[in-house]
């Protein structure tokens, strides 16, 4: 598993964004990975269907900071259709391997060897079940 923790999952564990919670959040979600324990509590303000303000708690092994830190750079302005695009490429990649994301979500393909893990797909999954049910929970109280 030591290829996995490679030398640039290890940076990205360092560039966590958006680590304040809000107090003021309009939603605010925890997923746990019930195969790690890995978790990730995240605060959100949503402006006219996108997220205008975030913030997260990220308790988790070094995959699923570096998954958290790389969908952390691109959180503000986010739209539930961007995200179903790249949540959507990113189970495609980890399930097979193969990554094809936009330029600007390119850096998600460093995680693709955790394919070969299943262990640890839940944990690298965590941003996007956030995201996901952030998006969900601010459609129902709408």
């Amino acid at each position: 598993m030591t290829e996995l923790y490679n030398t640039d999952i290890l940076r990205w564990t360092t560039r966590i964004g958006h680590q304040a919670r809000l107090v003021d959040a309009d939603v605010t979600v925890t997923k746990t990975s019930r195969i790690c324990g890995s978790r990730i509590s995240a605060d959100a303000k949503l402006t006219l269907g996108a997220i205008a303000a975030f913030g997260q708690e990220v308790k988790a092994c070094a995959l699923g900071q570096a998954s958290a830190a790389i969908v952390s750079q691109h959180v503000i302005g986010l739209t539930s259709d961007e995200l179903d695009d790249i949540a959507a490429r990113f189970r495609h990649m980890v399930k097979t391997g193969e990554a094809d994301f936009p330029p600007k979500w390119a850096d998600l393909a460093i995680l693709a060897p955790v394919s070969d893990h299943p262990g640890r797909h839940g944990s690298v999954m965590l941003p996007f079940e956030c995201l996901e049910a952030i998006f969900l929970e601010a459609d129902h109280k709408g």
